[in-house]
Parts: C-alpha cells; structure tokens; sequence
C-alpha cells in the first residue's frame, strides 16, 4: 500500500489528483487519488514520468483471441487501458461481489485522444481459463471467489475483457464501491443534470435485496450523491441496461462540466483529506501512485472533442433466450469489433472529422426536442438517450402522430448539431430542413422520428 499522510499533501499533487478526478476521462476519475490500495505492483514510469515496461501480468507474446487477429504488443506501446468498474456490494452481505458498472476507458498520450466503451453486464462472453461461457459481471465473483491467480476478481475481470470483447492488452483495473461514490460526489457538491424524460423505478434495490422507490421528473436538476447514484443505475427505462450506461456516461460529463466552468478544483484543495478518506476506503486500483499523477495531468490535457464515448448497445448484440429463461446478449463480432477499432484508432464514428463536428456541436448547446411519430413503445427515449450520451441536451421528449419519414426541423442556428445528429443516427442530408419564416418551437431543434427509422 502506498499512503500518503492527510494533513501533509503537497497542494501540488491534490491539485494534480483533484484535477484528475474531476476532470478525468477515466470514468469519473475513480483511480486519480492518492492513497488508493495498490494490489498488483505497476509498471515504472520513466525519467521523464512516461510509462514504460511490460505491465503486471502481461508478457512478451502477443494476445491471441479467438476469431480475432493476434495483437502485436508493441501496436499499444505507450496507450493506456483502464478497465473501470462499479461494484455491487452491499453492507449486509459478506464474500465476493459482481460487477454493476463496466467502463473501458483507453487513453493515447501520443495522440492525446482517449475513448470510454460501456460494456452491458450481460454480455455473454466466454471466461478465460474456466472454458466456459457466463455474463461478464460474474467474471468478477468468479476471480474472488476462487482466489483467481495474481490478483481474485479484477484480474479474470480485466482477462475477460481483454480476451473476450476488445481483443487488445487491458493491464489495468480500478473498482469504486457505491458508498465511495456517493460520498465523493457529496464532497464536489451538487452536479446539474438534465433528465430527458420522467423516471420512475418502482423496484430500485435497496441493501437489504427490498425495494426503495426512485422517481425523478423531466427536466433540470441538480443531484446529491446518492440521487445521482440512483439515475446512473436505474433500469426503469425503455432501454434498459443501454440506456443506464448511456446515463453513465451523461453523469461523467456532467460532473467534469460541472467542476470545469465552476472552477471547483480550488476550493476542493480544502476538503482534500476527507475526498483522501474517502478514496483509501472506496478505491482499488493496480496503478501506481506516479502513474495516477501521469494520468491525471494527462486526462487535463485532453480536448473535448478528442474524447469518443460508445455503448455497445443493439447494434452490436443479439438477445438471447436461455432454456431456463434467463435473458443474455451474444455479441455480434464484426459490428463489435468495428466499434471497438473506431474508439481506438480513431477511426469511423470516432474520427477528427466526427469529433470536431461534435465539438461544433457542443458548442451551440441546442435544446433537442425528440418526438416518437411511430407505434414503437419508447422509441423517442431510445433515441433520447443515444443522443445524451453522445452530449447532446435533450429537453423533451414526447409522441406525435404517425410520421412515415424521419426530419430533423431547426430554428434559429443550429445547423451544427443537426448535422452531427444526422451522423450519429445514419440520415441522409436531406433530413435536415430549416424552419420555414414564422414556424416557432419552444426548441432548438425537433427531431420527428419516423417509421423508415425502426430497426
């Protein structure tokens, strides 16, 4: 373990760890604290604090997965992979723990792009060493519950990973339990979110396995850490786990933004023992302390528009039924592996060209009105939430009459963003239409979801 002592930080390195987390593309930050347990020794960082060296549990021989190509190591020689992960474990139990939350998060220093992969806790994947097939989320209780060499639970859930989904080296982990994220939030203060659409979840779990009931209305907010916690992991929403992760992502732009154009970080300095506190309790992680500081100054150089965010949702995935009813999802490789090689290579929807117009995007802030003009139950917040995660306002959502071709109307100037929701949601041109003189609207734009849009 290595700890610092909390009434003796330098102000330098809080400022440098502070401002990775709460700036941090690595999915909240969760790891960019000092005091965090070290449980796998680290790769060195070099003379000049890059990272250097083979990193714990890795080798020299490329990673083979099957029906994929071999990966050469040296194609990743300086990236930086993180597989993040929510944990749900709850105070009245004892023994190991699924994973609630998966987040990839890679990082190029050359480059300065990073990308953040949401990964459905029932992916259907095979778990190594164990020749057998399961959800993903129990490669974790696999690994702790069995003592998985090197490391229990974070290094199958890492192996898996790595093996089964992105087909490229993942050499480090960090877990966050629920308590340490609300708790953390709670020290940052209220973070503003905009809900797209009323929310209400009858059957939210409470510790003990119960029900604690979780409604939240349409529209501007600004949540404690517990309630945020509660909207990053409902399922009470038409799209159930994809729209929770796309939800996810929405709350780890929301409290970057948050601290961002606040100017928050200052005035963390102060609680900077107790967020220490929070993160020795909450926190594991197989970086070391020097990499964390790296990484952080790293996170802070990164432009918005160099970030990519994807969720491996329907398009990538075929549900399945099991005999004994269960539901899972069986990857679709091509579409999968496509969207993986588009987060890390730049590439596809993670382009410059893509992300700068997403950065246009961003820049006019339109208020996106998306209304379901088909018989498809929950189309409209579907969409709603795709286009959250991708940081878009979506301000309303609602059903219209049935409408047999898709348009995107736009009042005022907005021509940015209807552009890049073209992109994202595969129109032609031709879907954008400018408001004829006189035609008003409460919004920015007003996407009219037709039939020729259902899968």
């Amino acid at each position: 373990m290595q700890n610092l002592p909390t009434g003796n930080i330098p102000e330098w390195l809080v400022y440098t760890l502070l401002g990775g987390f709460v700036v941090g593309v690595v999915a909240l930050g969760l790891f960019t604290f000092t005091g965090v347990r070290n449980v796998v020794a680290s790769a060195p960082l070099g003379p000049q604090g890059e990272f250097v060296g083979q990193p714990p549990g890795d080798s020299d021989s490329p990673v083979q997965i099957e029906g994929e190509p071999t990966v050469d190591p040296e194609w990743v020689e300086g990236r930086v992979t993180v597989l993040v992960m929510g944990i749900d474990g709850r105070e009245i139990e004892t023994g190991p723990a699924r994973t609630d939350t998966m987040i990839l998060v890679t990082i190029d220093p050359v480059s300065r792009r990073a990308g953040m992969i949401s990964i459905p806790r029932d992916l259907w994947v095979q778990i190594p060493d164990y020749n057998t097939f399961d959800r993903i989320n129990t490669a974790y209780f696999r690994g702790e519950a069995d003592n998985y060499p090197g490391g229990g639970g974070p290094i199958l859930a890492m192996r898996t990973v790595q093996q089964s989904v992105v087909g490229r080296p993942v050499p480090y982990y960090a877990t966050i339990n629920f308590q340490a994220f609300e708790d953390v939030v709670d020290e940052i203060g209220c973070i503003p979110i905009t809900v797209p659409e009323t929310i209400v979840d009858e059957e939210y779990p409470d510790e003990a396995y119960g029900y604690d009931p979780f409604i939240i209305e349409q529209g501007e907010h600004c949540l404690d850490g517990e309630t945020l916690l509660k909207y990053a992991r409902t399922r009470a929403t038409y799209g159930a786990d994809f729209d929770r992760a796309a939800r996810q992502q929405q709350v780890i732009y929301a409290i970057r933004d948050h601290v961002l154009t606040t100017d928050q970080v200052p005035a963390l300095l102060t609680q900077a023992p107790q967020i220490y506190q929070i993160a020795q309790s909450g926190l594991t992680t197989n970086l070391s302390l020097g990499q964390m500081i790296e990484l952080a100054r790293l996170a802070a150089e990164i432009p918005d528009e160099n970030i990519c965010s994807v969720v491996i949702d329907e398009a990538y995935i075929d549900p399945l039924t099991q005999a004994d009813g269960s539901q899972v999802l069986v990857p679709i490789r091509d579409q999968m592996t496509q969207l993986i090689a588009d987060v890390f290579n730049g590439t596809g929807q993670c382009s410059p060209e893509e992300r700068a117009l997403a950065s246009e995007a961003a820049a006019e802030n339109a208020a996106i009105s998306v209304l379901n003009g088909t018989q498809q139950e929950g189309f409209a917040t579907e969409t709603a939430n795709q286009l959250s995660a991708a940081g878009l306002t979506v301000a309303n959502i609602a059903n219209t009459d049935t409408s047999s071709e898709t348009v995107i109307v736009v009042y005022g100037s907005a021509e940015n963003t209807a552009r890049y929701i073209i992109n994202l949601l595969d129109l032609p041109e031709a879907a954008i239409r400018m408001a004829e003189p006189g035609q008003q609207s409460d919004y920015d734009l007003e996407i009219l979801l037709g039939t020729d849009r259902i899968p």
